[in-house]
């Protein structure tokens, strides 16, 4: 497939230059573009997926809990709350990128888990998790409300709220999927028998007008500032909005409209009221924002929504420098459908002025995250992730009554604010520092930031903790008020097109190592998508045109675009080079669980018919993987302008992010956003861009089953990687439980990911590693290893868990056994006397006796074995204490209960007659028998022949 839109009026001799190219390509004489040094080192133990916090923070009814998520340990963390200060009440393994949790209760809380598609239910008496509610793809906050009670979940990759019955606080039902009309939905917020949900890529009502169209419209604008080639500039789109009644570009809207030529239409449905009781939709709130990151509810019932607003309508570098987006709060009136104050929360900024003065960036707010109304409403809070810094607002005005650091010492390593919690019993507000890994205290009435809690343990590396804030500090923009992030949400894509072309630019060299001659390319571009930032190693040359040999290239525009007075540093800039390239994409949700797909009859599209037409067939100058090869979707070679048809020489493009762009159709009727695919965006979706002529197809079905495939293209992790299984006492036998273990066993013995469980068992927790062939090592020596059926077994009383959790390969160990990569296991470290979340402590010692809480204990082996009808089996447990002996079958479900009683110390034996605790007799095959004493577990295998 060629990457770019108007391939379809490629001519004869354009085709044999196609042919051509893709002749190359087989030979394999097209080498690769080697860039320079734009990768971290490879980090073994640690995947960054860079999620994007979103109400990190809660606080259980009575006051007791601080809970706050800690994302990049997979935990959650529980704190006392006093004056200045916060006590470590412990911590709760859950899934992966945990971006959001809600108390239900003072006992129960929910923790919205990102990437392992989940949400988990914890106790936070025991510290363990109870259940385990698999809501969709990419969950990013839950909370709480109606009568009855239920639980409402944002399933942003699905664009949906699932509402949840709460009969059974460990098991809840699913009563009812609310789509939203809004690509990737966020946020939420309650009050006053309505939920509010608020829409991440809400959009401004722009698309972009393809070239063709363009041109047969009279052409684009003429260029400001006048273009200084004397060349023609390309062909490209166009990027317009609806404004009012009209569609219209950066020219007056009485002078040309593109009404005639766009049939769809765009509601721009940024926030959707929900029925708390009901879940039915209630309204919609438009031309809030383009960009929107969180909601808060005042007591009045006004809701206050923290965005970015973005002029991507104006063409051109020059006219966007250091003024492309505004950062605001919108209030909304109770039952409005629009914002009745759209707050700038940079008013002081003179935009016309570059460079301005030093004061003006001292007062900037950059990327307003979480916010918090008072209970007077007098008062709003925001957590600016770019300034290190929580803004308090004036809940009447929207004026900037303060700025607030974040931590009591701002450094240059920045702390980044992501989330808030106001605790007016206390006059306490706390801040969740994602880059610091901390929480900051604000005393409200003096309004300073008067302490610095750290989270338990940080496993980022260097690479991530040096390299982060060049992303989203916004110190590093002329004003103040911009970042890389601004368009970059959380290392991704705003979802939006952007010309930012350069009419007084010149010529730009074409990257060395190119097969075929590419001239130079033209300052004027063109409208292009953002691009993410997310799995680019390997993937050089960048940008939508290739024309950045590699990301430290992208320097320049610190001063072109965001108006720095000058670049960073070549090391600041090989910093934030080395920390982007750590940033992957999560597992395709269109793929099965061991990374094949699905496979449907005719005429559903089928991803496994498509992958045979992507590999095998030939569609266009030869078959699609010629180009997008494996694994990352692209060859990384420049396609000359001739060949595509274009203006212009286009990469070709990756393919790994193509289910993120769904959701527009050139067509009549509302559609949720404004661009689509390739590089401006202008085709709606790759059916349609399949059936472009230069394509053979035989019929529909192919293209649907191509296009299904490209939905579901790898997107370098598996699926396996964070999924999550819980068991408990009534739950562990079940055959589906013990199949979905061993599709994730299976999963990592095939190295799709690695495999850790976390278990509360005899009111202790422990941990595991899968170390493959069915056994998991424990993080307690004298513990050994355990048969995956043995540790699904474990659970026997009321909130008894196991839990097991699929990772990415190579952090199974530290994720389940050595935490602080020192070397020595977790709760052996414990034993030791040593802190397992702490690399430099280090037990004294490395080799004792057994803890005297823990009897040393033998299983041996049973005798006869095989047997029929009875055996004996022998143990001994050095020190008397509370003894279990249970035999399971080979689906890991209790059978017969032999010992469970207190057991004086000594030698014992127990006879089974191979019958259940029911007195039925069982049939022929093997079975496990299991002895648990202290801290120590035991497994033996036996077989019984009938």
């Amino acid at each position: 497939m060629t990457p770019a839109r108007a391939v379809a009026r490629i001519p004869c001799a354009a085709r044999f230059l196609v042919a051509a190219t893709a002749a190359i390509l087989l030979a394999g004489l097209i080498l690769p573009t080697r860039a320079l040094r734009s990768s971290t080192p490879a980090v073994g133990d640690y995947v960054n997926f860079e999620g994007l916090q979103v109400r990190p923070l809660a606080m259980t009814p009575d006051g007791s809990k601080l809970l706050a998520v800690n994302t990049p340990d997979s935990r959650l963390e529980i704190f006392a709350p006093g004056g200045g200060s916060l006590t470590s009440l412990g911590e709760i393994p859950v899934g992966l990128e945990p971006v959001a949790v809600a108390a239900l209760h003072d006992t129960i809380a929910w923790v919205v888990n990102h990437v392992s598609d989940d949400v988990s239910i914890v106790n936070l008496n025991t510290r363990s998790v109870l259940a385990t509610l698999r809501v969709g793809d990419e969950p990013t906050d839950v909370l709480f409300a109606g009568t009855p009670r239920r639980a409402f979940v944002c399933v942003s990759g699905e664009d949906a709220v699932k509402i949840y019955g709460l009969a059974n606080p460990s098991a809840p039902t699913l009563d009812l999927v609310r789509p939203i009309f809004g690509r990737h939905p966020r946020a939420l917020a309650a009050g006053g028998g309505e939920v509010y949900v608020g829409v991440l890529d809400a959009g401004n009502r722009t698309t972009c007008l393809p070239a063709d169209v363009v041109q047969s419209g009279g052409g684009p604008p003429p260029p400001s500032p006048p273009r200084s080639l004397q060349s023609p500039a390309p062909a490209v789109g166009l990027i317009v909005q609806k404004v009012g009644a009209s569609w219209v570009d950066e020219r007056p809207a009485s002078s040309k409209t593109w009404n005639s030529v766009i049939p769809f239409d765009l509601p721009d449905q940024d926030v959707h009221v929900l029925d708390a009781g009901t879940g039915a939709l209630l309204r919609t709130v438009s031309d809030v924002g383009t960009n929107l990151f969180n909601l808060a509810v005042g007591p009045s019932g006004s809701v206050y929504v923290t965005h970015t607003e973005a002029f991507n309508r104006t063409r051109f570098e020059p006219n966007l420098r250091g003024r492309f987006l505004h950062n605001r709060i919108a209030r909304i009136a109770p039952g409005g459908v629009s914002p009745d104050a759209l707050w700038h929360l940079n008013s002081h900024i003179v935009y016309d002025t570059i460079p301005g003065p030093p004061e003006e960036k001292a007062l900037s707010l950059s990327q307003p995250m979480d916010l918090v109304v008072n209970a007077a409403e007098t008062r709003i809070y925001v957590a600016a992730l770019g300034s290190d810094r929580v803004g308090v607002v004036n809940a009447a005005s929207g004026a900037v009554l303060n700025r607030i650091p974040s931590s009591p010492a701002p450094s240059p390593a920045r702390s980044g604010p992501t989330g808030l919690f106001l605790d007016e019993a206390r006059g306490q507000l706390y801040v969740m520092n994602r880059f610091s890994s901390s929480i900051g205290i604000v005393n409200v009435a003096s309004e300073t930031c008067v302490a610095e809690i750290p989270m338990r343990f940080d496993p980022s590396p260097p690479e991530i903790l040096e390299g982060r804030r060049f992303l989203y500090d916004g110190s590093l923009s002329d004003h103040g008020d911009l970042a890389c992030a601004s368009c970059h949400i959380g290392g991704n894509l705003d979802n939006i097109g952007w010309d930012l072309g350069n009419p007084r630019g010149s010529l730009e060299p074409v990257p060395p190592g190119q097969p075929l001659p590419i001239p130079p390319f033209d300052p004027m571009k063109g409208p292009m998508t953002t691009q993410s930032l997310r799995g680019l190693r390997d993937t050089s040359p960048f940008h939508w045109r290739g024309d950045r040999l590699d990301f430290t290239r992208f320097n320049p525009a610190f001063v072109g675009l965001m108006g720095n007075p000058d670049t960073l540093s070549s090391a600041d800039m090989q910093r934030f080079s080395d920390f982007v390239m750590t940033m992957v994409y999560p597992p395709n949700p269109n793929q099965n669980l061991d990374r094949t797909w699905p496979d449907p009859p005719a005429p559903a599209p089928s991803p496994t018919r498509g992958k045979v037409e992507f590999d095998t067939v030939p569609h266009d100058a030869g078959v699609c993987t010629n180009c997008h090869s494996f694994p990352t979707g692209t060859n990384r070679t420049i396609i000359p302008a001739q060949a595509l048809q274009e203006s212009q020489a286009f990469k070709v493009p990756h393919v790994r992010n193509m289910y993120q762009k769904t959701g527009f159709r050139r067509a009549p009727g509302p559609q949720k956003r404004g661009f689509g695919f390739l590089h401006d965006g202008s085709i709606d979706d790759l059916f349609a861009f399949l059936n472009l002529p230069v394509f053979q197809f035989a019929n529909d079905q192919q293209r649907r089953d191509l296009e299904a495939f490209l939905l579901s293209f790898d997107t370098g992790l598996g699926p396996a990687v964070g999924r999550q299984l819980t068991v408990n006492a009534t739950t562990k036998g079940l055959a589906a439980n013990a199949a979905a273990l061993d599709s994730l066993c299976l999963q990592a013995d095939l190295t799709d990911c690695d495999l850790v469980a976390r278990a509360y068992v005899d009111g202790s927790r422990r941990s595991y590693a899968y170390t493959g062939g069915g056994l998991f090592q424990s993080d307690y020596d004298p513990e050994g290893s355990l048969q995956s059926a043995a540790l699904r077994s474990l659970p026997d009383a009321p909130g008894e868990t196991v839990t097991f959790l699929g990772v990415p390969r190579g952090s199974g160990i530290r994720m389940g056994i050595d935490r602080d990569r020192d070397g020595y296991k977790d709760r052996w470290e414990l034993a030791l006397g040593s802190d397992p979340a702490d690399p430099a402590s280090i037990p004294a010692i490395t080799a004792v006796a057994a803890p005297a809480s823990t009897p040393a204990a033998r299983l041996l082996q049973n005798a006869p074995n095989p047997f029929n009808p009875a055996t004996a089996i022998g143990y001994e447990v050095e020190r008397a204490g509370p003894v279990k002996l249970h035999v399971f079958d080979v689906s890991g479900r209790m059978v017969r209960t032999l010992v469970d009683r207190h057991v004086p110390a000594g030698s014992h034996v127990v006879r089974w007659d191979g019958r259940d605790d029911r007195g039925r007799s069982l049939g022929s095959g093997r079975y496990f028998y299991r002895l648990r004493t202290g801290e120590k577990i035991l497994t033996r295998e036996m077989t019984l022949v009938r």
